[in-house]
């Protein structure tokens, strides 16, 4: 495109944004990626990778190198408030039906590499300070006072997200925000270890705990609360972490194992409300623009996805020549198209999972009817055909 090429500025070097940087590059458009972090960091993530996830991979070509650096996971078992345990091969029908466990900072790493392998700058250990909008472009402000003028701009800075701040969208309420802690042990051997656990504890409802197996004999101990179910209760995230740690069952899971670092905790959307993400010469994609699964709180997925997304209309309006918020709107069509179904149903099914008898009698269900894990499966994975089916509903009511 020569010299006067538009200039996309990525900010956030996550899934997100080097989902967006990897597609907007190799369109031809400069690309430059602000990161605030020096990389590789570390991120509070329960670090697992859903089929739809590992879908994604696959498709641009780094499945082979992850799985070199993952845990391949086949298999869920998931514990109600009640005790059942509905154990489950992850169906092929969900994305191929395999999911893989790997180190954040590895996972940005590769996904980054891409990005600028198809010609983005990066710009790392640098923070944005500001964002001003006039005469065609955007004047990104960094913290070490240099100035980037941009075509148009991709938040993909996370929950925090100063891009979003700047457009003038405030943070998600309370009741829309969960609070995430996760530790990784090491020592650790794990009764399954190609197994996904999710433990829906009553003190955690309808948010869950989880164990999920790393590389090198380590795990993901973590746990999700809705910020305004910690306020009801004034409890701290840290003494509901320390509970669950001394669950029965984490406690068997975890014997013999050790800390491999301090808990650290992070808040997480927790709603099927997601966006706006379409504004003049600016869009905003993952975490940043509030998509994250509202029944798991899964986001790497739809992080590089909604990434990918934001990079595709970015190109189509360079091609226009035309960044307003008019020639953007593709974006958030697309999103609609993409998550749309799939984010109201699991927030609906997030109020109904607060009910603990509900749980039990749907994993008793699963354990007997291969309808019912299936659909489980397609729920808490974010599958293509999610969804509350009348015979789903009959074999819940069989029992």
């Amino acid at each position: 495109m020569g010299a006067s090429r538009p200039t996309v500025v990525v900010i956030g070097a996550g899934p997100a944004g080097a989902s967006a940087a990897r597609v907007s590059a190799a369109a031809g458009l400069r690309t430059i990626v602000v990161e605030r972090h020096r990389l590789p960091r570390d991120k509070v993530c329960g670090e697992a990778c859903t089929p739809r996830a590992v879908r994604s991979l696959a498709r641009v070509g780094l499945l082979p190198r992850l799985q070199d650096q993952g845990h391949e996971v086949l298999r869920g078992h998931l514990v109600s408030p009640g005790g059942v345990v509905l154990r489950a091969k992850l169906p092929p029908a969900v994305f191929g039906g395999k999911a893989l466990t790997i180190r954040r900072s590895v996972l940005d790493a590769l996904l980054l590499e891409e990005a600028l392998r198809c010609g983005a700058e990066l710009i790392e250990g640098v923070a944005v300070d500001g964002l001003q909008r006039s005469n065609g472009t955007v004047r990104v402000a960094l913290a070490n006072g240099d100035r980037i003028d941009a075509s148009v701009i991709v938040g993909c800075d996370g929950v925090h997200s100063t891009v979003r701040r700047a457009l003038g969208v405030s943070r998600p309420g309370a009741t829309r925000i969960a609070q995430a802690m996760r530790a990784v042990f090491e020592n650790v051997e794990l009764p399954d270890p190609g197994a996904l656990t999710l433990v829906w504890d009553k003190a955690l409802l309808p948010a869950y705990g989880w164990v999920f197996p790393l590389p090198g004999g380590c795990a993901n101990v973590g746990v999700g609360v809705r910020a305004d179910r910690l306020k009801a209760r004034g409890e701290s995230l840290t003494a509901v972490f320390e509970r669950f740690l001394d669950a029965p069952s984490v406690r068997e899971a975890l014997r013999g194992a050790r800390p491999a670092g301090r808990a650290l905790g992070c808040p997480l959307p927790y709603s099927a409300a997601w966006g706006p993400c379409v504004f003049d010469r600016a869009l905003l994609a993952g975490d940043a623009a509030g998509l994250v699964n509202p029944l798991t709180g899964e986001g790497i997925d739809l992080a590089m996805e909604s990434g990918e997304l934001a990079g595709e209309a970015v190109a189509d309006a360079a091609r226009g020549g035309d960044f307003g918020a008019a020639a953007l709107a593709s974006h958030e069509r697309a999103c609609e198209a993409t998550f749309g179904r799939m984010m109201r149903l699991n927030d609906w099914l997030g109020r109904a999972f607060s009910m603990p008898w509900l749980l039990d009698r749907i994993f008793r269900a699963g354990n007997r009817s291969p309808i019912v894990r299936e659909q489980v499966a397609q729920i808490a994975l974010g599958g293509q055909r999610a969804a509350i089916t009348a015979r789903f509903v009959a074999e819940v009511v069989r029992g």
